[in-house]
């Protein structure tokens, strides 16, 4: 009777696990992944998300509150320079794409186009040695300004070719330091994988020489005057786009 009792046990017991046995360990696995899991892990990782998201929000808040703060100091303590409403000397005119790296003073001498290109992205730092090739002293942090280099490019056009100068000017002196003669299509000039020859080093060149390319340049306008009105564009211009790039990076910040 009991071993009857025991055998009637065994079977029950199968046949009450195999409905469990038919649905399988991926229905079991199922109910565990779907259910069971995220019942135990969601709280956390919702609680874990909610924190990063509010450390992100106060982060964000703060870069924009920053931001808000130097927009306002660099607007009240914006003044126009004054000089610069007359526009460029010896005939140029300005030529100031809003939102971009660079001016232009554009002119027309005789049968040659010149261009005259600062690049804000292209300036020497305080450090950066011989720019002028001057003895000068190291200037005052007050006379930071008075003594600010500015570097540009002018382009002397004709024909199909263009004499190009690397200068550079404290307001005071005008200098070269390099000159190229292109063509027109040089960009395109691609017989061999050599470059071409852009010309000496012009420190190199003969003093007689050296001085004739110095006339012939302020022959076309390029002078210590136009180098003074360089600098306080410069200046302007690197003001206003900083400006600028406040506002639109704290927009962009503030998005959601």
């Amino acid at each position: 009777g009991n071993e009857t009792n025991d055998i009637s046990l065994v079977t029950m017991l199968r046949n009450v696990m195999k409905p469990l046995s038919v649905r399988g360990d991926r229905a079991c696995m199922q109910s565990a992944s779907t259910r069971s899991l995220p019942t135990m892990l969601v709280p956390r990782v919702a609680a874990q998300r909610e924190r990063v998201v509010c450390a992100s929000s106060a982060v964000s808040k703060s870069l924009i509150s920053v931001l808000k703060d130097e927009l306002k100091y660099e607007r009240e303590n914006y003044r126009p320079d004054e000089t610069l409403v007359p526009g460029p000397p010896n005939d140029f005119e300005l030529d100031n794409p809003p939102g971009k790296n660079a001016f232009y003073l554009l002119k027309e001498y005789k049968n040659e186009a010149i261009i005259v290109e600062v690049d804000l992205d292209n300036q020497p730092d305080e450090d950066d040695p011989d720019v002028l090739d001057e003895d000068d002293e190291e200037p005052d942090s007050d006379d930071e300004d008075e003594s600010m280099i500015v570097k540009f490019q002018v382009s002397v056009a004709k024909g199909s070719s263009a004499l190009v100068f690397a200068c550079a000017s404290d307001g005071d002196l005008m200098t070269i330091s390099h000159i190229a003669h292109e063509s027109a299509d040089a960009d395109v000039e691609e017989d061999d994988n050599t470059s071409s020859y852009t010309g000496p080093v012009f420190e190199e060149l003969d003093d007689t020489l050296q001085q004739a390319f110095l006339d012939y340049l302020e022959e076309r306008g390029i002078t210590a005057e136009l180098g003074c009105y360089l600098r306080l564009q410069t200046v302007e211009k690197t003001t206003v786009e900083y400006q600028a790039w406040l506002a639109r990076v704290k927009d962009f910040v503030s998005l959601e």
